[in-house]
């Protein structure tokens, strides 16, 4: 019988004890050295957002999830993803927050009680806001893993990081989404005047086809990689629920 090929990060911390009365994070740094602190509020200084992978799943002929990287648009990096649940919700994120930093597995948390946790994901917002994600499809969320979230939820309120448990896209909205995400580069920005001219001519809801050919009536298509661009950014908007096409509504986002 031939042994299957396991290639994996071990856990740098598997004999990591805390010995303390609060949970401990432990992490490591983007220089490669590893850290420990107590969670409190010093841990909003230490650049989680920087962290170094903190481990990889084993490796294993037939596995049935992906792995993979996803170039992330607010942060301009590609971030580590180990299915495509977490990659539904990185992109989902990319899309719906303004990203200046993410890191994935970046650290764990050694709980009062002798148990630990991974989480998956560490942001950083434009606001300044950190937050720590755990990505988890809805059906396999369990009493065990409702337990550990609510354990992680209650040392991040501590710290004053936010908390965030995603459950992935499926169905029309990741359809849209993905399709949208091919035109989320900055090289498919138009610049300034023709970003103008879109969102103006877009100040009342219409049909995608109508504001292509208000843009360009000869040749529709010519503006439109422009469209899904601002699409992607929200500055237009539409209804992710139905399908992307020629007929969906765009409308310029109202601000306010």
């Amino acid at each position: 019988m031939k042994t299957k090929n396991l290639r994996g990060t071990a856990d740098p911390y598997r004999n990591l004890v805390n010995a303390s009365d609060r949970a401990v994070i432990a992490w490591t740094d983007l220089s490669g050295v590893a850290r420990t602190s107590v969670a409190d509020q010093r841990c909003l200084q230490h650049g989680l957002e920087s962290a170094r992978i903190l481990r990889r799943p084993v490796k294993y002929q037939h596995r049935r999830n992906y792995e993979g990287y996803y170039w992330c648009s607010g942060s301009g990096e590609s971030v580590w993803y180990e299915s495509m649940t977490e990659y539904s919700a990185l992109m989902h994120l990319d899309h719906t927050l303004n990203l200046i930093k993410v890191a994935a597995q970046p650290l764990c948390i050694l709980f009062t009680d002798g148990t630990r946790h991974y989480p998956d994901y560490f942001a950083l917002h434009e606001s300044g806001r950190q937050v720590l994600y755990d990505v988890r499809p809805a059906e396999l969320v369990d009493e065990k893993a409702e337990i550990q979230f609510a354990k992680t939820r209650e040392v991040c309120a501590k710290i004053g990081w936010g908390y965030e448990v995603l459950h992935g896209l499926t169905g029309m909205p990741r359809h849209n989404l993905e399709w949208l995400a091919g035109y989320r580069h900055p090289y498919i920005d138009l610049g300034l005047q023709m970003r103008t001219r879109i969102l103006d001519e877009a100040s009342e809801p219409s049909p995608l086809a109508q504001l292509a050919v208000a843009l360009d009536s000869t040749h529709p298509v010519r503006f439109l990689p422009g469209i899904y661009h601002l699409l992607w950014r929200r500055d237009l908007t539409y209804d992710p629920s139905r399908p992307l096409g020629w007929h969906t509504i765009v409308e310029r986002r109202k601000r306010g």
